[in-house]
């Protein structure tokens, strides 16, 4: 333990995002990534698509769910930043204490100061792929987790005669007081397949996308729109079991928990594996609990971008500038058969495996005059 009256005083380090921060934020930037890619692909940049989404008054209700998320965390980030930036964490031979100066206004606030006495510490445990000390009180069942790279030595009482500040960190000071189990003396990277949240976690997140993936590919239906009302019921269900993820983990090896920053980030990549999985199965649900697959009469319109339905109650085909040229080649009054599935929540679905067969021999031919009629739909 320290010497009598030995005090070391750690100011606030204004250093870079962690690695697991970076990975927070590049989560929400990634996944943006293959949306853009598909979009140029299907020729979404199309100067006049733009000019009718922004018409439309929807471009919000559209963008809101991919920037809120991201702008949300650059906010609690600054926040967390902001209100820690004249905090001060004091070690010395009773305890280790996290307070602020007294002309801080965050020093009226108790709830954030925290005290631990060296007699109240049940385990420490030194996480190398966090750079952070987690200590356990017997007095609570809240961990304390210090990243040590968000401090700096800022003063040393009484001073050490030829020891300079720099050559003093923060896990130094904690090896000096042997408070250590023995087993993390000598600490290794996590692994996240050898802890069994971790690894549980990052099976069922690997058994959803290889359902996803296979599933997909075997498909010949998809849903009829892409908007919110579609995406609602996915939403939800991805949501409902990100909570019971996230309570199991909690609950789950109290005795040895893994880190609460890689939990948290596997819970995330988690709930975007439940949205994408329930979005597959739920067109494969619709097939066995909705109704049945009928074929009904469409024909496109003036501009040859929507198939409208004879039967009003129908949705329209959506389809995008990749078709256009095909269905221009087709007459205005010429009636086209699409194979049409009301699911779910009066949720429909198509079929449209021939008419794409159709669309993709008539590029490879523009000038063959036995291409059969056809619709198309981008999914």
């Amino acid at each position: 333990m320290l010497e009598q009256q030995q005090k070391y005083t750690f100011v606030r380090s204004m250093s870079s995002l962690s690695k697991r921060e970076k990975w927070i934020l590049l989560v929400p930037v990634s996944l943006l990534l293959p949306v853009f890619i598909w979009a140029g692909y299907w020729e979404w940049f199309q100067p006049a698509d733009w000019k009718k989404i922004l018409e439309s008054g929807k471009v919000w209700q559209k963008t809101l769910p991919m920037i809120v998320p991201l702008g949300l965390f650059v906010i609690v980030q600054g926040g967390i930043q902001w209100v820690h930036r004249s905090s001060k964490l004091v070690i010395d031979d009773t305890g280790v204490f996290l307070e602020w100066p007294s002309y801080s206004v965050f020093a009226k606030w108790k709830f954030l100061q925290k005290r631990l006495a060296w007699a109240d510490v049940k385990s420490a445990r030194y996480v190398l792929s966090y750079r952070g000390v987690v200590l356990f009180s017997t007095t609570n069942s809240i961990l304390w987790t210090i990243r040590l790279k968000d401090w700096k030595l800022s003063s040393v009482e009484p001073s050490q005669y030829a020891i300079k500040p720099a050559e003093i960190d923060l896990l130094g000071v904690f090896r000096e007081l042997d408070i250590f189990e023995d087993a993390s003396k000598d600490p290794g990277q996590f692994d996240l397949m050898k802890h069994p949240v971790t690894r549980s976690i990052l099976l069922g997140i690997c058994a959803l996308l290889v359902y996803c993936f296979f599933d997909s590919i075997m498909q010949q239906e998809g849903w009829a729109f892409f908007n919110i009302d579609y995406l609602l019921p996915h939403v939800i269900f991805a949501a409902l079991a990100t909570i019971v993820l996230a309570w199991a983990a909690s609950a789950a090896n109290k005795r040895l928990p893994p880190p609460k920053g890689i939990t948290a980030f596997l819970v995330v990549l988690a709930s975007f594996s439940f949205l994408v999985t329930s979005y597959v199965a739920g067109i494969r649900i619709n097939q066995f609990a909705g109704g049945p697959l009928i074929s009904a009469e469409y024909h496109r319109d003036d501009r040859c971008e929507n198939l409208i339905p004879v039967e009003k109650s129908l949705p329209v085909v959506e389809y995008t500038h990749k078709t256009k040229d095909y269905w221009c080649s087709r007459e205005v009054d010429e009636f086209q058969t699409v194979k049409v599935r009301k699911g779910l929540f009066g949720h429909y679905q198509f079929d449209l495996s021939e008419q794409t067969q159709a669309i993709r021999d008539y590029k490879k031919n523009p000038t063959a005059t036995n291409v059969p009629p056809a619709s198309s739909k981008s999914h």
